[in-house]
């Protein structure tokens, strides 16, 4: 009776949770999938018809849609690759006990609370060509050389933005690595150091097998991020300069604001199968060697 009652109270908790899951996941998914299949124009219900994959055709034909996938993809691989370095190095030199580690934790995450959009538009600023404070540092202490148009350069824009993901997103990977350097217990250690590893052996052996698994989920979450990206694009370049930093989220952007919902939507669905195919094995493969503790 005890056990019965236990589960018939664990359904009741989780019924508002379910039901939200479904109203705000489940019924728009199925209604984005259904509309992917529909040729619309803005909210006009009488020109809307069936045109089974057209609007997905009409995805992969858009003009700027080689550039943006290319794109997305340097924007994943790029920031990807540092945040995960900047990231592990921090958290390594911050998994210890010192007088300032915890304000400089803290210093360090801050930029992940700070909304995109204000970052973006603080940036903007920032790397302005003339008038921003970047060049103008640069001009200041004699390297003027080292001055560039960081988001109107076609070939540099797409690297600038990278930079200002990777400067605000490390400081959360940084957190999750730390987190998983915080259960691996000293034990590990103390027996290596008799056994007269150094640091190198000891981290190689030691902490990063450990590690793995927080260190999966900050890789999954950045690929996820870095091929999902809309909201500092949109803030600082808007997919420019012409399409040089135009990407799948701008795109699928361009689609609604035209009025092509159809389309967006179906551009959001290969969206998302193209992150579950990547993401997905990524997962699996890291997880099938992680070591128990």
């Amino acid at each position: 009776m005890h056990s019965t009652t236990l589960k018939r109270y664990s359904y009741t908790l989780a019924i508002p949770g379910l039901l939200l899951y479904i109203l705000f996941f489940i019924i728009p998914a199925v209604g984005g999938l259904a509309l992917s299949f529909v040729k619309i124009l803005g909210f006009n219900l009488s020109s809307a018809r069936f045109g089974g994959l057209q609007n997905y055709v009409d995805v992969f034909t858009q003009p700027n849609m080689r550039r943006a996938i290319g794109n997305s993809f340097i924007f994943a691989l790029v920031t990807t690759i540092f945040k995960m370095g900047i990231g592990l190095s921090l958290a390594i030199a911050l998994n210890r006990k010192m007088a300032l580690t915890n304000a400089l934790r803290t210093v360090f995450f801050l930029p992940a609370v700070i909304n995109t959009v204000a970052v973006g538009l603080i940036f903007s600023s920032l790397l302005h060509p003339s008038n921003g404070l970047v060049n103008g540092f640069l001009r200041a202490v004699g390297l003027g050389g080292l001055a560039q148009s960081w988001l109107v350069d076609t070939n540099l824009a797409i690297f600038s933005v990278c930079a200002i993901e990777i400067w605000k997103w490390s400081g959360f990977t940084m957190v999750i690595l730390l987190s998983g350097m915080q259960t691996i217990g000293r034990d590990y250690y103390e027996a290596a150091e008799i056994d007269g590893a150094d640091g190198v052996t000891r981290f190689k052996y030691i902490t990063f097998p450990l590690l793995l698994p927080a260190f999966n989920n900050a890789l999954i979450l950045s690929i996820i991020g870095g091929l999902k990206v809309f909201d500092l694009i949109q803030a600082t370049t808007q997919g420019g300069p012409g399409s040089a930093t135009e990407v799948f989220g701008t795109l699928i952007y361009k689609s609604f604001g035209a009025g092509r919902l159809g389309e967006g939507c179906a551009a959001s669905i290969i969206l998302a199968v193209v992150i579950a195919g990547i993401a997905l094995p990524a997962y699996k493969y890291i997880a099938n060697r992680e070591v128990e503790m």
